[in-house]
């Protein structure tokens, strides 16, 4: 397989990661790789209340309620993610981390950190606040793989055509690095530059990366289209799906600036709007 030592994020609070999610998340796992842990939290509620607040309104008795509820939800998308694994042939162990919910994306990412790669179903990181997803692909050194419900993916896939999208960045040559295990056994890689877009991406800018990646053993075939929309995400999106691509492989732009998170044009939209599983790396 591709990968060793794969991390599969879930939900379990407010609401848990739908079956439907966990099955897919385990199919996309067992194409990347074949062991994988899964973990969700066990949301605890610490309260700061006085005693009459308490006497009228029970925050004590709602809040164990609450954490009773992610625990319950973590078990029980532990349990589907187990069933599925086997399906698949899939070695799968199970982790149910004990955090508040502001630190649940800290804990989160050090585990990432220490694991080959990190999928992510976008209907988990958007149950949790903190930025998880940019937690992730900025802060654990590790590549991580977003993907939607109800994205084109057959049964069993297998991520055999790759569209590579390259913009000649320090993030796009540190993405073509950690997926090099899946571009070598790829049957087709596509280099895709937008032309219009960055100054550091003019016509003919590819052979050197199609030298590179034949020297690794990687027959890539570089393609050049013009930029038609100023959304360059959506551009990057639909050159993937029109080719048929089952993955896509990006360098991942941001910054912080003051508390807010700001991620690149091109970032943001394949983060949430991919139609494909995206391999994102910073």
């Amino acid at each position: 397989m591709a990968y060793d030592d794969l991390l599969v994020c879930f939900s379990s609070y407010p609401e848990a990661t739908p079956p439907g999610v966990v099955s897919e998340a385990v199919r996309v796992t067992a194409a990347l790789g074949a062991s994988a842990c899964a973990v969700a939290g066990h949301i605890e509620i610490p309260l700061k209340s006085n005693q009459l607040a308490e006497m009228l309104l029970h925050l004590s008795d709602l809040a164990r309620d609450e954490e009773a509820k992610s625990l319950q939800n973590a078990q029980s998308v532990m349990q589907g993610f187990k069933s599925a694994a086997q399906s698949h042939g899939l070695s799968a162990t199970t982790t149910i981390i004990h955090a508040e919910l502001h630190t649940l994306v800290d804990r989160l990412t050090q585990m990432a950190r220490t694991r080959s790669l990190t999928i992510l179903p976008i209907e988990a990181f958007a149950s949790v606040p903190g930025g998880l997803a940019e937690a992730l692909i900025f802060g654990s050194g590790r590549p991580v793989v977003v993907f939607a419900h109800g994205q084109r993916m057959p049964p069993r896939p297998r991520f055999e055509r790759i569209v590579v999208a390259w913009d000649g960045g320090r993030a796009a040559a540190r993405a073509v690095a950690d997926a090099m295990p899946l571009l070598r056994r790829a049957e087709e890689v596509s280099i895709l530059a937008v032309i219009g877009d960055k100054p550091s991406v003019p016509k003919g800018a590819l052979g050197e990366l199609v030298r590179h990646l034949a020297a690794c053993g990687v027959a890539a075939v570089p393609q050049e289209v013009t930029k038609t929309d100023p959304d360059i995400g959506r551009v990057i999106n639909d050159y993937a799906v029109a080719t048929g691509a089952d993955l896509l492989v990006m360098g991942a732009f941001g910054h912080s600036r003051v508390r807010e998170f700001v991620l690149g044009g091109a970032t943001q939209s394949l983060l949430t709007e991919a139609s494909i599983p995206v391999f994102m790396s910073h």
